[in-house]
């Protein structure tokens, strides 16, 4: 009876296998999307919108902040990142997330870096988000090629088309902050 029962159980444990990868690619990619959140809401400020610590901001901080898209993940480990967005890294502007984010926040936002910026090298496109306070993110697509540094914001005014003039005033107003 046993030897009969094996098969079974071997066929139930196979046929149940699809089911449970559905269920991790689905938290997998529930927890990559909150990480993405927690992001762009703490972190793009310094670290840019995509991981390449291209902000105004970062040009002020002394030493500059990380740049993860330059980082090799095999270099900074997983451990060592969660350490420092818990506790801070002395000597820098990094101050510890350990008060604003549980664990599981902390791990969500490592593993979004992680993967879009340090291994996958993806350029974050989502980051103006009703959540962030940008109901409208095609709104400012003009402004796009300076917020990435395709345009040089010093490029002189006669050498923009009005689409690139209207993006320029409108990264002034609305981006430069960022």
């Amino acid at each position: 009876m046993r030897l009969l029962n094996l098969p079974l159980a071997l066929l139930l444990a196979l046929v149940s296998i699809p089911a449970v990868q559905a269920e991790e690619t689905e938290n997998s990619s529930d927890l990559h999307a909150q990480g993405r959140a927690i992001y762009n809401y703490r972190c793009y400020f310094c670290h840019g919108y995509s991981g390449d610590a291209k902000t105004l901001t970062a040009s002020f901080i002394d030493p500059a902040p990380r740049d993860f898209t330059a980082t090799d993940a095999d270099t900074l480990s997983r451990k060592r990142m969660i350490e420092v967005v818990k506790n801070g890294k002395p000597d820098t502007a990094m101050h510890g997330f350990d008060r604003l984010l549980d664990k599981s926040e902390i791990g969500a936002v490592v593993d979004f870096v992680r993967r879009e910026f340090m291994l996958e090298k993806k350029t974050n496109t989502r980051y103006h988000t009703v959540e962030n306070g940008w109901p409208d993110h095609q709104r400012y697509r003009y402004a796009y090629p300076f917020a990435t540094g395709e345009i040089a914001l010093d490029t002189a005014a006669e050498n923009l088309d009005p689409t690139q003039l209207r993006g320029k005033q409108l990264y002034l107003t609305s981006c430069i902050s960022c």
